[in-house]
């Protein structure tokens, strides 16, 4: 089985999220499948507490883009070299506001196929900062 075609992973992705003061930490872990298309590779899992598909699409260039299927799916992309965009559903429909990518690290082995990502950014609405937060995630196949 290659990863053109998909494998099945073990991950571990743990958020912290830092806003007005106060601090909260998340952890999931699970098994997922990952898949490589053109320089992208697609880390996909549902969330075990919610049921929501969730994909991971990373690059080896610095770009990752996550996306949530929920009711109203949200989309968040991060880069590098500059700022991103992320939709995020409200009461009130989808809110665009902007990621600022401060740290990202990809990591990745070949023979067994594993990664980490480490990813610290925050979210601005009008040059306004709403947070910050931090993704830590491990795979292996």
């Amino acid at each position: 089985m290659s990863l053109k075609e998909g494998m099945p992973i073990e991950f571990q992705l743990e958020t912290l999220v830092k806003q007005e003061g106060e601090q909260e930490s998340f952890l999931y872990e699970g098994m997922g499948q990952i898949v490589e298309m053109g320089n992208w590779l697609y880390l996909r899992y549902v969330e075990a507490e919610t049921a929501v598909p969730v994909t991971l699409k990373l690059s080896r260039e610095g770009k990752m883009t996550i996306i949530r299927r929920a009711e109203q799916a949200s989309r968040m992309t991060f880069d590098a070299e500059a700022k991103g965009m992320a939709t995020v559903p409200t009461p009130a429909g989808l809110m665009e506001i902007e990621t600022v990518t401060h740290e990202m690290l990809l990591e990745f082995k070949e023979k067994p196929f594993a990664g980490k990502v480490s990813l610290r950014y925050e979210l601005q609405l009008n040059e306004q900062k709403l947070g910050d937060y931090r993704i830590e995630l491990q795979f292996t196949t």
